[in-house]
This record gives structure tokens, sequence and C-alpha cells, in this order.
């Protein structure tokens, strides 16, 4: 099959649009949103759904800014004809037309059944398998947008038209993958086994299914006797032990009413021992707390006599350190009274120091103020002597130069116009300016002169041809005159003398830079000693305040006042530093006296809290004794009660071991356990006596049954359905072994069988592989289909998924060329192959190999047409181009 020519109208953003193509490779390009997709979606459903068809299918195809349904007329050659396909896609009554030349019209039903058989389909389809099967029609032929890099083995065999493509390769395969034979016996096998197994197991009413039903109803029957007859001898057993279990009851009631007369007894000495274990206790803790206070008064006396020990060695420490506090306190008065001697000293001799300062900086201020006058003077004599030189600067001093210059220049010039006379010989008299000119006589000339020669020849020769000696001449004389006119306003004769006024006034200006320079730091000195508004007054006044004080003899006979403010300085630091050494002594003495003082009100405090304990505990002792006697008493009646209660007591384990009752436990729950135990023996009587009577019942309903003779026939029933079902097994399980062993020779045969395939693709793929021993690898299986693409690359054989976009695309594309070339053969030789922007992720290196590849396909007999927004790269290659 190959496309002649495509038109559509009102599909989309198309009014209209015609698209003719060639036979070989046609690149349709255009932007964006420029209509390619939708023209590639319009063929695809005009091919494959029926024009009648309804839902978003077909509303997706319409225009919104054109009027009219949509309409598509596609021109084909298939099974050696020309045809013509028009289809209006109006839902329920849409149209389709197929004719071709020499046959009649075929309309409708008809013109999609033929259609369906020109493309090699079941059927065209409706709108209800639009969104299940409409995808997978030609999906192994043309790319859509955005489906390049999707693994196209990856999908079910419908997308690559499985059953077409094991045709097409059997031609080509080392042997077919099966003879008709080898169908039917496979498609037996499948339905015998089918018949008996599914998916999920035994297949329900087969007959290895009927088979093992009969097994679980023979062995329910015989589970149902088996059960039977042990149910009658567990009866009989039950029965036995029921009897057994009511003897036993009847001996236990004797026993258990000789216990209750031991408790009831047991009970009564209890009773009796009460009394007397309380009034052993009474005594027991007036012994304990009486003796306990002689304890207590005795660690009291003791603590009291350690208090007061410790009460006087406080109070002793208490008084050495108020002494040692005054003594610190002493010394640090006389250590402040030597810090204030040597404050008022360092204040001295600062004092005396600011005099002297103040003398030495009026002294400077003095002299400055004398040099000051004297820069002024100088100053005011330099500027004299620069206002009696001319005004003059370097500017004018190269003007002069540049005249001067300009004058040589001038007069170079008219030398070289100069003319030489020489005369060699003659036999007449020759006179230049009437000076006579004798043989070997030379003249120099500047300017026109006159020659002579005899008295009859008379020549006027000017140098230069006799042009321009005039002007410059006269041009010199005026540079002459200007030079000598300035020169007069300088008030010299010559350049050199300029150049010395020039450089006499650079130095008097010089000399009145530094002095300016001078005056100024010099003026800065006095401000920086004339701090604020300070003036030499006021500083002359401060000397007579300073000088007002009267000093120390000692201070005033001082040399070095530096060195003494230093040694005062040291003194005084010294000074501070042992006032705070004693402060920080006097302060840790006085922490340890308040300290003292609280252990002292503390001890106080213990030893008034001890007597009054002492006092307390002796008054309970008198209150003790004078209600209960003394601790001798006491002690005599408690020895005599407790003899009392051992005797008792003695009774009771006795007792308590007769019955059988431990030493802790009580006698009232051992009676209330008595008569639970007693209430659940009658209960259990009770039981028992209904049980056997159920018991007997049943022994009597089982007895009457030959319950063996019904166990023997179902186990031999049992019997007979397992070997039915073990038979019927070995055969299934032989045929599914057949199935397996079948299944696994059309796989060895499959490999050999996609080798045509795998050798297409490899073909294709070339441009893209890096090494001679680089292919790709494919498996086909003839109900699953191909699967397992994978390309062997550098060594390595890399799963589909692990490869880059582009190579993706790539293999892809060569899959669908070979899968192509494979069944061409079956459509006329050619089949359309249809790339919707499907190498978008190639870099622009790859797309001359891509270019390569699909070249290749077009000499195989193939039609390729691209679409791309990008056509530059494939206009080489291309057959026809058309740009949207």
């Amino acid at each position: 099959m190959r496309l002649i020519r495509c038109r559509l109208e009102s599909m989309r953003r198309h009014r209209a649009l015609e698209v003719s193509f060639a036979p070989g490779l046609t690149l349709i390009g255009g932007a964006n949103e420029s209509g390619k997709s939708s023209l590639v979606e319009a063929m695809h459903r005009t091919l494959f759904l029926r024009a009648s068809a309804t839902g978003a299918a077909v509303r997706d195809l319409r225009s919104a800014t054109h009027a009219g349904h949509p309409q598509v007329e596609i021109d084909f050659d298939a099974a050696g004809h020309r045809w013509s396909l028009l289809k209006c896609f109006s839902g329920a009554g849409g149209t389709c037309r197929l004719s071709r030349a020499g046959q009649q019209v075929l309309l409708g039903g008809d013109a999609e059944d033929q259609l369906a058989a020109l493309l090699g389909v079941e059927e065209i389809i409706g709108s209800r398998q639009v969104n299940r099967v409409l995808p997978t029609r030609w999906a192994h032929l043309w790319v859509m947008q955005g489906l390049a890099g999707r693994n196209l083995l990856d999908l079910s065999a419908e997308h690559y038209d499985l059953k077409g493509l094991i045709t097409a390769l059997e031609g080509q395969a080392e042997q077919s993958l099966q003879s008709p034979i080898d169908q039917q016996v496979f498609n037996q096998l499948e339905q015998l086994v089918a018949s008996s197994l599914t998916s999920r197991g035994v297949k329900q009413n087969s007959e290895l299914w009927k088979r093992r039903q009969e097994v679980q109803q023979a062995s329910d029957r015989q589970s149902e006797a088996h059960e039977r007859l042990l149910s009658y001898e567990t009866a009989c057993s039950e029965l036995d032990a029921n009897e057994q279990a009511l003897d036993q009851l009847d001996s236990q009631a004797p026993n258990l009413q000789r216990k209750r007369r031991q408790l009831l007894a047991l009970k009564d000495l209890q009773q009796q021992l009460a009394p007397l274990s309380l009034q052993r206790t009474q005594w027991q803790q007036q012994f304990s707390a009486l003796s306990r206070l002689v304890q207590e008064m005795t660690a009291a006396e003791t603590a009291m006599k350690s208090l007061r020990q410790q009460l006087k060695v406080m109070n002793e420490s208490a008084q050495t350190i108020s002494s040692a506090l005054l003594d610190q306190r002493q010394a640090c008065q006389q250590l402040e009274c030597k810090r204030q001697a040597l404050e008022e000293r360092g204040h001295a001799l600062r004092r005396r120091q600011d005099q002297e300062r103040l003398e030495q900086r009026i002294q400077n201020l003095r002299l400055q103020e004398e040099q000051r006058v004297k820069f002024e003077h100088q100053q005011s004599l330099l500027r004299q002597q620069l206002t009696a030189l001319p005004g003059r600067d370097p500017a004018d001093l190269s003007s002069l130069k540049a005249q001067q210059s300009q004058l040589r220049e001038l007069d170079i010039r008219l030398q070289s116009m100069a003319s030489k006379v020489e005369l060699q010989c003659s036999d007449r008299t020759v006179r230049v300016d009437g000076e006579p000119l004798g043989p070997g006589d030379v003249v120099q000339k500047t300017g026109a002169f006159r020659l002579q020669v005899g008295e009859g020849v008379s020549l006027l020769v000017s140098p230069g041809e006799g042009t321009g000696l005039p002007s410059l001449q006269a041009e010199r004389t005026r540079s002459q005159a200007l030079l000598e006119q300035n020169l007069k306003h300088w008030g010299v004769d010559s350049i050199e003398a300029a150049e010395a006024q020039l450089q006499m006034r650079a130095e008097l200006q010089q000399q009145l830079a530094v002095l300016d320079a001078r005056l100024r730091q010099l003026m800065e000195q006095q401000q920086s000693n004339l701090k604020g508004d300070q003036d030499l007054d006021h500083l002359e006044q401060q000397l007579a305040e300073l000088r007002h004080h009267q000093l120390d003899p000692e201070i005033a006979a001082e040399d070095d006042l530096t060195r003494a403010l230093n040694h005062c300085r040291i003194a005084y630091q010294t000074v501070q530093e042992r006032i705070r050494s004693r402060r920080a002594d006097y302060e840790r003495a006085e922490r340890d006296q308040k300290g003292a003082v609280g252990k002292l009100q503390d001890l106080q405090i213990r030893l008034e809290r001890h007597e009054a304990q002492h006092v307390q505990q002796h008054q309970q002792r008198q209150e003790i004794e004078s209600r209960h006697g003394s601790a001798n008493s006491i002690n005599v009646e408690l020895k005599k009660v407790t003899r009392q209660c051992e005797l008792l007591q003695n009774q009771l384990l006795a007792l308590r071991h007769d019955c059988g009752i431990a030493s802790g436990a009580d006698v009232e729950a051992s009676l209330a356990e008595l008569d639970d135990q007693e209430l659940r023996l009658n209960r259990l009587r009770t039981e028992l006596n209904r049980e056997r009577g159920s018991l007997l019942e049943r022994c009597e309903s089982l007895g009457s049954r030959e319950l063996h003779a019904e166990l023997e026939e179902a186990c031999t029933r049992l019997a007979l359905a397992q070997q039915a079902e073990a038979q019927e097994t070995l055969v299934v399980d032989s045929r599914v072994l057949l199935l397996r062993r079948f299944q696994q020779a059309r796989a060895d045969l499959s490999r050999r069988y996609s080798s045509p395939l795998r050798a297409s693709i490899n073909r294709f793929i070339a441009p893209f592989l890096q090494q001679p021993g680089d292919s790709s690898e494919l498996c086909l299986d003839a109900s699953d289909g191909l699967k397992d693409l994978r390309l062997q690359r550098s060594g390595q054989s890399l799963e589909f998924s692990q490869l880059s976009g582009g190579l993706k695309e790539q293999l892809n594309a060569a899959v669908r060329l070979a899968i192509a070339e494979a069944l061409r053969h079956g459509h006329d030789g050619c089949l359309p192959l249809l790339f919707d922007d499907a190498f978008t992720n190639s870099d622009p290196s790859r797309l001359e190999a891509v270019g390569s590849m699909l070249r290749l396909a077009v000499d195989q007999g193939l039609q390729v047409v691209i679409l791309s927004c990008d056509p530059d790269p494939y206009r080489a290659i291309a057959d026809s181009v058309i740009d949207l």
C-alpha cells in the first residue's frame, strides 16, 4: 500500500488542505500549532474508524473556526489498483465512499469492509472500540507525536500485526515455525489442557474435577463412618469414667465432714488466743516505749554535753576573731592615712610639673611669634622682587623660542637657494654684478645676480627659477622684526637673557612658596599650642595662678619631677594594693565572724531543743511508770502472757497439722472454701448423673448399627475413587507435559525464526553502532509475540530502558522499518511509515545517520512520511517537501 494524496476539509484549524505524497520520502514541515498532528490523526481515523462513529474521537476532529463536518479524502495504491476513499464524519449519519477505476463505487458498510480487507485488518472499528483498539492500528508503522521513545515490543501483539508478521517471516526463516499438523496437534493439546485446567487450577465440571469430587465425597463418607465408630467407643469410655467419678464423689463425703469438725475446733482456739495476743502486744508496746525513752534520754544527755563543749570552743573562737578584726580595722585606717598623704604629694608634684610645662610653652610661643615676624618680612621682600620682574611665563618663552626657530628655518631656506659661480676658462672678460671674475675664481651669490661676458653679453641669474625668493626674504624680515619687538617687551636682547630672567622668577616663586609653607606650619604650631580660646595672656594668667600656690620646700627642691612622680605613683599603688588586701582580709574576717556567730546561735538552739526533749522524755517515763509500773514489773507480766499464748499456739499448730491447713491460712476462709467444695461436689454429682443418662442413650443408639462394616465399606469406596482420580491426574499431567514440550520446541524454533527480523534491524541501525560486534537482540514467541528488545553495545547487553532518549527513538524507528520491510510483501511490496516529530531527542550529529536509515528504507521499497517542526535537517534526503 502506498499513499498518493490526502485532502482535508473543516478539520480543526484546516478549512481546506491538500497534501500529495511522494513515492519515496515526503517531508512535511511547519511550526508548532500549524496542524501537522491534526493531519496525521485525520488520516489515521479515516483509515481505521467508521464514518458513522460517534463520541469524543469524532468530536475531536471538528473545527471550532470553520463550518461543516470534518471530511477527509485519501487516494492510495493497494491490491494492484488505485483507490479513492472519502469519509464525512457527521456522527451516526456519517458517510463512507470507496472507489477505483473500472469498479462500481462502494458505499457505507460495503466500503468499510472492503477498506478493512485492503488494510489487512479484521474490521473498521466503531465507537465502542475506539479507546481500546484504535491506538493499536498501525502502531508499528505510524509514530504519533510524543510516543517515539515508547518500546513497541513492550506492547501487546495487536500493536504490530503478529499474525501477518509470522506469515511474512516464514519464507525467510531457516524452517517453518510449525506445520499445519503441528498446529492442529498444538490446538488439540491446548483444548484438552484447557478442558481440565485453568489459570486458577482445575476447571469446574471437568473429568478431573469430577474424579476429585468423588474422592472428596468418598473421603467424607469414610470420615463420617470413622467418626461414628469413634463416637461410640468414646461414649463407652466416657460412661465408664462417669461411673468411676460418681464412686469417687461418694467416698469424699465422710472426709469433708471430719474436716468441718476440725475447722470448728480450730476456730474456737483462735477466739481464745485473740485477747491474749492483744494483751501481749500491749505489754510489748509499753515495754518497748519505756526502753526507747531510756535510750533517747541517755543519747540526749550525751548530745547536750557535746554541744556545751562546742559552745565553749566557739565562744573562745569568736573572741579571737573579734580581736583580729579590730587589729585589721586599725591597720586599714593607717594605710588609708598613708594613701591620702601620697595622694596630696602627687597633686603637688603635678602642679609643679604643670607650672614648668606652662613656662616652657609660653617661651615656645614667644619664640614662634618672633620667627613668624621674621618669615613675614622675608616674604614681603620676595614679593617686591617678583613685582619688579616682568610678568612673563614659560608659555611666552616658548613662543619666543618658536619665533627664533622659524627665523632659523627661513635662513636655511635662503641659504639653500644660493648660487655658486666658478669660471674655469674664458677668452673674454667676465663680471659678476660688475666685479671681474678670472679663471679659477669662485663666487657665492644669494638671490638674483647679473653676469656679463665681454661687452655684448649680459645675463640675469635668479635661483629657484626666479620665484619665491622675494617672499622668503620679506617673511624673514617680518620674523626678525617680530622677534626683536618681543625681546624688547621682555627687556632683554637675547633668548638666553629671557631664559635667565624666567629662571630667576621661578627661583623667587619657589623661595616664596617655601616661606609660605613654613609660615603655615608655624601658624599651625601656634594654634596647637594655644588650645581652644587660650592666648598668651591667658597662659601667663594660668602661670601666675600656679605660682600663687605655695609648694612644699621638699617638692620645690626636687630636681627630677618625673622620677619623683613615678616613685610617688608606685608608692601610691603599693599602698592602694595593701589597702585592698587589708580590706579583703577584713571582709573575710568579718564573714568568718558572722559565720561563727551563726554557728554559735545554731549550737545554742540545738542545745535548747535537746534540753526541751530531755524534759519531755522524762515526763513521758514518769507517766508510763505511774500507769503500768516499772520496767521489771512490765517484763514479768509480758512473760506470763507470752507463756499462755505459746501454749494455745502449740494446740493450734497441732490441730492445723491434723486438718492440713497452713499456719498463715484463715480458718473462716477454709470453712468458706469447704462450703464451696461441698456445693461443687453436689453440682458435679448432679451433672454426672445427667451425663450418665445421655451417655447410656448414645451407646444404645450407636450400638444398634454395624459400625465396623460401614467403615470398611467407606474405605473401599475411597480407594476406588482415589485410583480413578490418580489415573485422570496422570492423563492431565501427561497432556500438560506434552504441551510444555511442544512450547519449548516452538521457542527453540522462534530463535531461528526471528533471525531475519533481527538482521533487518541491525542493517537499519548500523549507522548508530560504534563497534563491529554491536547488534540488536529480541525474542519471538508465536503466542506472546515479540519481546525483550535489547542492544548489544561495546560488549554489554543493554535493556531498552537503559538507553538514552535519542537512542530509544532511533532503535524504535529501526524496529518499525524492519517490521514494515517484512510485512510489505503482503501489501503490494510497500507500506507507508509516518514519523510525527519522532526524533526530537536526537542531536544534530545523529540526524544525518537518521536520514541515512530512512533513505535506506525508501531504497528497500517503503514509503516514509516525516513531519517535523524543524524540517531543515531532512530537506537533503526528501523527495518532496511540503511547508504548512
